[in-house]
């Protein structure tokens, strides 16, 4: 059963709606509609569609050249909150032909807002389906080891017993491929022939997928296996019992056979969307986008305050001395200003939010992993996802600064190190006296050496005791241990950063300072790593915990023997 409600699905996603571009190479266009083109449109449908549109108070545009599609997203004049009504055959000279149509959703699914698509046609759901599922990457994923053994076995076969091997792979498999799962009760005849050709076993599921990718690609145009994404995530329906559709990236598809009045499609849009049961947090941010867009420049005068503000606003970032600096204010500026403008309308986003997730029922971990669709997670997955989330952030531009957790290369693993100088010390120019000025353009920066530990249950039960950083690192969850549990001692060090510590796709480079084959002090060169910035507070923590290591006083107490 979905968790997302009906009512909040089409508040998300329909209510929004305000255009509609309706391409249809059977409809005619305004203009031909006032010069009376005797060419047969189908007058009727296109009357009513527009009609339609209308009706639900959208703007409307009606089109018959796909041209018109592809300009529109590549001008960026397709928005979010734009539906297109597309039909599947385009191409008047190749009625049965989808390349174009299938053109314009390929663009649409990489494209970088969301894109929701009504496919209107006459032709079979599907097998409109099937060959959208496939141009958008559907299908299960053949290695290049694995595919070269099955074509080695097929090209091995008799002609009559490769022919009879193809005529199992009906469409129920290629539906079954396009979900990403072929081994179902349909795949047993075509599993059981296999076998008795001779097929590994091993080899049995990529052959199956082989089989459904030649299928489909006899269907389509090179134009269209050339545009096709691999390794994407395609969700698709195939079921008679509610409308077929397709997602995948920025995209989603419903298609609605002709023979179905207009009056359906939003019905029809919105039945797919309930079948589709998309996470609640893509639903908040499209809601919150959507929520964005609505209220437009009405409150761009709250946000940009007086002109006095503006001015010191500005002046901030015409100050700067360098081209790194001047970046680095320009991107907090647009961070307050884009946390002011959520404010305006906090009321909405969160009180949407918080209808979405009230009354959810069950184990609060278990309902998330659903929600999140999540499978094959263990709670350890999951609560050290959550910490992740709560104590960092990618960092993989901008300046070095306090919080910057980074590693470095060393005997086949690595070191991890936390950058535990004060920020405004690492600003370039603010030091422009003594060491800091001889050593120009190396930065001088005091590093907490952080610990990998084992034991991730552990850990995760005393998380809240705050010495530790979880972060994923390919692919991997990791804790890095920050401060020793029982003296809450650091291992503090210092290092030299070159070019000022500017951190380029996550790159940087320094010297360390590490005993030589004599064991005095030496300088290695090194190339470093930025793997995540800690959140401000839990930063601060570290900075100031390790300043009090630095400048510990105490009494030398003695210790009472123990018995």
């Amino acid at each position: 059963m979905p968790d997302i409600t009906p009512e909040l699905l089409k508040e998300a996603f329909i209510d929004p709606i305000r255009f509609a571009l309706v391409l249809d190479d059977d409809f005619p266009t305004y203009a031909q509609m006032a010069r009376q083109e005797s060419r047969k449109f189908d007058y009727e449908r296109a009357g009513s569609l527009f009609e339609f549109c209308r009706g639900q108070g959208w703007l409307c545009d009606v089109d018959n050249a796909v041209q018109v599609a592809e300009e529109f997203e590549r001008a960026k004049h397709l928005n979010q909150s734009d539906l297109l009504v597309l039909d599947f055959h385009l191409d008047s000279d190749n009625p049965e032909d989808p390349t174009k149509a299938l053109g314009v959703l390929q663009s649409l699914a990489i494209s970088n807002h969301f894109n929701i698509v009504i496919i209107y046609t006459a032709a079979s759901p599907a097998d409109v389906a099937r060959d959208v599922a496939y141009s958008l990457g559907g299908g299960c994923e053949v290695s290049a080891a694995e595919l070269l053994e099955v074509n080695d076995f097929f090209e091995g076969l008799d002609p009559e017993d490769y022919d009879a091997i193809k005529a199992e792979c009906n469409v129920e498999i290629v539906q079954g491929f396009l979900g990403s799962d072929n081994r179902g009760a349909s795949a047993r005849q075509l599993i059981k022939l296999l076998h008795e050709k001779g097929i590994k076993k091993p080899l049995t599921r990529s052959a199956i997928g082989v089989l459904c990718r030649e299928y489909l690609e006899s269907k389509l145009s090179a134009d269209v296996l050339s545009s096709r994404q691999t390794g994407a995530k395609v969700e698709v329906c195939f079921s008679d019992a509610q409308p077929m559709w397709i997602a995948e990236g920025n995209l989603f598809a419903v298609i609605v056979n002709k023979s179905n009045p207009v009056t359906v499609l939003l019905e029809q849009l919105h039945a797919a969307l309930i079948s589709w049961d998309p996470s609640p947090l893509r639903l908040l941010m499209i809601h919150a986008r959507a929520a964005l867009e609505k209220v437009g420049t009405t409150v761009d005068a709250k946000v940009l305050e007086t002109p006095r503000r503006q001015a010191g606003w500005l002046l901030r970032i015409i100050a700067s001395t360098t081209a790194a600096e001047r970046r680095s204010h320009i991107r907090d500026l647009y961070s307050r200003l884009f946390e002011k403008l959520i404010l305006e309308v906090d009321d909405i986003v969160v009180g949407f939010g918080a209808r979405l997730l009230d009354g959810v029922k069950g184990t609060p971990v278990e309902v998330a992993a659903r929600m999140a669709k999540a499978s094959g997670l263990s709670n350890l997955d999951i609560y050290h996802a959550l910490n992740e989330y709560l104590c960092s952030d990618a960092h993989a531009e901008g300046a070095m600064t306090t919080g910057v957790v980074f590693r470095a290369p060393k005997d086949g693993g690595h070191n991890y190190w936390l950058c535990a100088s004060p920020a405004c010390d690492l600003v370039e120019g603010q030091n422009n006296i003594g060491w800091d000025k001889e050593l120009h353009p190396y930065r001088p920066i005091s590093t907490i050496r952080l610990t990998p530990v084992n034991g991730l249950q552990k850990r995760l039960e005393v998380a809240t005791e705050g010495r530790d950083i979880f972060l994923f690192i390919d692919g991997v969850p990791v804790v890095l241990e920050v401060a020793d549990g029982t003296t809450r001692k650091m291992k503090l060090e210092t290092m030299l950063l070159s070019g000022g510590g500017a951190i380029v796709n996550a790159k940087f480079s320094g010297l360390i300072i590490g005993p030589n084959d004599d064991g005095l002090p030496n300088m290695i060169a090194t190339e470093f790593e930025s793997l995540a910035l800690l959140r401000s507070d839990y930063a601060n923590k570290f900075l100031a915990e390790s300043g009090y290591q630095r400048a510990r006083i105490g009494v030398d107490f003695v210790c009472l023997p123990k018995p």
